[in-house]
């Protein structure tokens, strides 16, 4: 039996959207059962390195490896155990928290247990039979969280989770990925909210003009002495390629 060490990889990938290079020449490594946090500035390209990794955006070049697998009809298996959160979750405002979580269970060939036991993991299932047009945006993160999780996924990837939230539901959302990775999903985080990702995150990328300029572990960096933001902006004004 092989051991897998990374969940996701990408080798020297690269997206050119009409002359702009999204993303350059970027190479990960995930670790399997990780929290890793993709660190950059808004516009850095980390939304279009997880739309490459989810197929949602064709690559120009390079390799995508999920579960050690890199052919297209494979990867297109293994994107089916990853729950995913892209930019803002839409829903359906006029219906129920259940009813807009058993649209998307149906998708996935799943029932009301399945529905009810993912609402119960995000501490929505009180407010099932409220309408999602009531839900504060930290509910809404939640309520999306849940339908991510019927897949049963093994990787959440998650683009920006705690954007325009308020501290409790920042906090809420913290407090649920942890449970969730101590369950065994490996998590994979977007976000330029560096005092929550220093809370979290396990292993850390960062990201500049399309360019991942430095991979670290959350061990590396205490042994580093500094803190997540005085880090990251080190590498913004400094030396972007050490």
């Amino acid at each position: 039996m092989i051991f897998l060490e990374y969940i996701v990889e990408t080798k020297d990938l690269k997206k050119n959207y009409k002359g702009f290079m999204a993303n350059d020449g970027v190479s990960i490594q995930v670790p399997k059962g990780s929290i890793f946090g993709l660190i950059g500035r808004n516009g850095a390209g980390k939304t279009t390195l997880m739309k490459l990794i989810l197929g949602f955006s064709n690559k120009t070049s390079g390799e995508i490896i999920i579960n050690g697998k890199s052919e297209e009809k494979e990867l297109w298996q293994e994107r089916g155990r990853i729950g995913s959160i892209i930019e803002v979750p839409a829903f359906y405002d006029e219906m129920s928290c259940y009813a807009n979580t058993m649209y998307q269970a149906k998708l996935h060939g799943k029932g009301k247990n399945e529905v009810n036991e993912v609402l119960k993991k995000v501490d929505l299932l009180k407010f099932k039979h409220r309408k999602v047009k009531a839900f504060s945006l930290g509910m809404r993160q939640k309520l999306g969280i849940a339908c991510a999780l019927l897949g049963n996924p093994d990787l959440l990837l998650l683009d920006e989770p705690t954007n325009g939230l308020d501290p409790v539901a920042i906090s809420e959302i913290r407090h649920l990925l942890e449970d969730l990775n101590r369950q065994g999903v490996s998590i994979f985080i977007s976000s330029h909210i560096l005092g929550e990702m220093e809370k979290i995150a396990t292993d850390y990328a960062f990201m500049i003009d399309g360019k991942i300029v430095k991979s670290l572990s959350s061990k590396e960096l205490k042994e580093s002495g500094k803190d997540l933001e005085t880090y990251f902006l080190e590498l913004v004004g400094g030396n972007t390629n050490e």
